[in-house]
């Protein structure tokens, strides 16, 4: 009738499921995004047309030295998982809570919720990972407010507005002003702590390469008072994913010099992403596999850890 709503399904317009079907699975897009990876994991063999994404994966194992037991796993599962999120990324941050709570479980909010209750700011230390722009998802279906994430200022803007130094020296400023301003108010800030942008790092080996770590969630940390919580998203060859909210990191004595300070949670955060790397390999995006593999390798560099301006 006039005036009321549109009920109607919208057709499917992602992943395997698009073609014309009476499947009642089109419903259910999270149903559909399970079926999909099975498709996916029993026709392994047709994945290997990403001759140049597989190659890739096999020498970012090989120069990283990550203890694989089975690098043809690791190549499938990498090759099933990151052309997934261009469709499907989208369509996951817009389930309804209850079909996102059977598809992504959600492992330690007790040491968010422990961190919470210390009238503290939060500063989420995030690693680059094929999904983890649903941590934003879960907090919205939570009702916790997401904050500031830095570098967020950069989102859906044009290239050459991020490559402007004016533009980028301008929404830089507000954007730590804002995050300041909100770990002072006890509220929560994420840093992609793995990026690669940020003038100030610290050079220590890591994976192979001889790697700058950018000191931003440190700083922010640090300047405010507040605790540091790692944050990671995972997958499963069947499809399945997984948030990982860890224990808060340690603080060095107060009585420290703020260099040291700050080069401890630096450190405790690199240990982590180690151990990350380690355990899902296949969750690292190609990108982040190109950019360390451009990296200076620690014959070339050295092994001897540095701070870089």
């Amino acid at each position: 009738m006039p005036g009321e709503p549109d009920t109607r399904q919208p057709s499917v317009a992602h992943g395997p499921g698009r073609a014309a079907t009476s499947d009642a699975l089109r419903e259910n897009f999270f149903r559909l995004f399970r079926r999909s990876y099975r498709i996916a994991e029993t026709r392994g063999q047709g994945l290997t047309v990403y001759h140049a994404s597989a190659a890739l994966v096999r020498r970012f194992l090989a120069e990283t030295g990550l203890p694989v037991a089975n690098p043809d796993s690791v190549v499938q599962h990498s090759l099933m998982v990151n052309p997934w999120i261009a469709n499907w990324t989208e369509v996951l941050q817009q389930l309804k809570r209850d079909d996102f709570a059977a598809l992504c479980d959600v492992s330690g909010i007790e040491h968010l919720r422990a961190a919470q209750a210390t009238s503290r700011g939060i500063v989420l230390a995030h690693a680059h990972a094929v999904f983890e722009q649903l941590f934003w998802t879960w907090l919205a279906h939570e009702g916790i407010a997401p904050g500031i994430t830095i570098w967020g200022w950069a989102w859906g803007r044009k290239p050459s507005e991020i490559r402007d130094p004016r533009v980028r020296a301008l929404e830089g400023a507000r954007e730590l002003h804002s995050a300041m301003a909100t770990l002072r108010r006890c509220g929560l800030v994420h840093v992609l702590a793995d990026g690669h942008r940020g003038n100030q790092k610290i050079m220590l080996p890591f994976c192979g390469r001889q790697r700058g770590f950018a000191l931003t969630f440190a700083e922010l940390a640090l300047n405010t008072n507040s605790v540091v919580i790692p944050v990671m998203v995972t997958s499963t060859p069947s499809g399945g994913i997984s948030i990982q909210i860890y224990p808060t990191f340690a603080e060095s004595p107060s009585g420290r010099d703020p260099a040291e300070r700050i080069e401890f949670l630096v450190k405790q955060y690199v240990e982590h992403l180690q151990r990350m790397w380690r355990a899902h390999p296949a969750d690292i995006p190609w990108y982040q596999m190109r950019r360390h593999l451009e990296l200076p390798s620690l014959g070339d560099a050295g092994q001897r850890g540095s701070r870089e301006a």
